[in-house]
């Protein structure tokens, strides 16, 4: 999720996110003649760099890639202070983790930026694992634009670089998002069209001022102007954060009528609190799509055209497939937009027995279904919908 939308929630400590190198296992013993055209290969690759201008990085990439080693790949998280982007580093954990026992990778690191998303720390933290010579770099980026030095310094190195969940002012790497509109649209159609295209509604905007927020209000605009008999009763900032929507809805509830559904970015668990807290029932809202909003959707029985839509978590799974298929040298587009996460009542049942308190859901990319997608993508079909898990893990 976008740090424009990413206001820290009570979590476990960040820590226990950070994940420290693993060790290299041991290569196979070879044949003599083998290691001699492995070696041989790799001076030919650092010969032709070195003629051709190369830098010795990338000269050292080929070899690397001519003795059939298995690549390294890192992660750079800019922001880790959310259930969200925890959920999106555990999900990247589990499946590198596997990826690594499958012999598909060497090795993998996770570097989380400290403090409140800031481009400054996480840049320092990239310029150190390039130092480590990853063979791809995933970052989930603290910025659109302040990254693009060191991404290009990346880039030149040889390193594959794949950023995810937002765009990227970079013309080297490759770029893996949802997209807003469809979070802004799957976030206001749905619960429209429960409430039966009629009624008030209040709308819970995200942080005014950001790229990402004013396309996702400018999206929710155009929706509402194709419902005439939906009235707009007030409008507030609650930052796609259940905490402070919460407050900023509570703060109006005294001065509007019956108030029907509440369009929000992920905050509807607060939005709930505020018109339990005024003693008013609990409109359609738009929950976040972690365990503990779509369980108090269940348990409280609300079934007035509430959903549950936010960014994928699972992104970070999508990436890394990525770059070992560009590692591959497949043919991936340089931009791709995969599914967003909607949760309408008819599911919400089965993701939240899958979920605990603060995991959000996230799609099960497996390498299978991310090529799937990609060839959606290519060829404009239908975006694929992996299967919603059904037990906690």
């Amino acid at each position: 999720m976008s740090d424009e939308f990413a206001a820290p929630t009570p979590t476990a400590p960040a820590d226990l996110f950070f994940l420290e190198t693993m060790m290299r296992t041991r290569p196979t013993p070879r044949p003599w003649r083998a290691a001699s055209a492995a070696s041989l290969a790799a001076l030919a690759v650092l010969a032709a760099g070195c003629g051709s201008g190369g830098s010795p990085d990338t000269a050292q990439a080929g070899a690397k890639e001519a003795s059939g080693e298995k690549p390294f790949i890192a992660l750079s998280n800019g922001f880790i202070g959310n259930g969200w982007r925890q959920t999106m580093i555990a999900k990247f954990e589990a499946a590198a983790k596997q990826a690594q026992a499958d012999g598909l990778i060497s090795k993998y690191k996770v570097v989380n930026a400290p403090g409140d998303n800031s481009a400054t720390e996480q840049v320092a933290q990239i310029k150190s694992l390039l130092l480590q010579k990853p063979d791809a770099l995933l970052i989930d980026p603290a910025s659109p634009t302040a990254l693009k030095p060191v991404i290009q310094q990346a880039c030149s190195a040889g390193v594959t670089v794949v950023v995810f969940d937002s765009a990227i002012d970079s013309e080297c790497a490759y770029v893996l998002q949802n997209s807003f509109v469809d979070w802004a649209t799957y976030a206001a159609k749905p619960l429209l069209d429960g409430i039966g295209g009629k009624g008030d509604v209040i709308v819970s905007r995200g942080v005014v001022g950001s790229q990402p927020e004013a396309e996702m209000f400018e999206t929710t605009k155009k929706i509402l102007g194709e419902y005439p008999g939906v009235k707009t009763a007030a409008t507030v900032t609650g930052m796609c954060d259940g905490a402070t929507a919460q407050k900023a809805v509570l703060g109006v509830l005294s001065s509007v009528s019956k108030i029907d559904g509440v369009i929000g970015c992920g905050d509807g668990y607060g939005v709930a609190q505020a018109f339990a807290t005024a003693g008013k029932p609990v409109p359609a809202v738009t929950f976040e799509t972690n365990g503990r909003a779509l369980n108090y959707w269940k348990d409280n029985k609300i079934d007035n055209g509430s959903v549950a839509v936010m960014s994928d978590p699972g992104q970070s799974v999508a990436a890394l497939w990525e770059a070992l298929d560009l590692l591959e040298k497949r043919d991936i587009p340089k931009h791709m937009t995969f599914p967003i996460v909607l949760i309408e009542q008819k599911d919400r049942d089965a993701w939240a027995g899958a979920l605990k308190p603060d995991e959000y859901a996230a799609w099960p990319w497996t390498r299978e279904l991310f090529r799937q997608q990609v060839k959606a993508v290519q060829t404009g079909g239908e975006p694929v919908k992996p299967p919603i898990p059904t037990a906690a893990g």
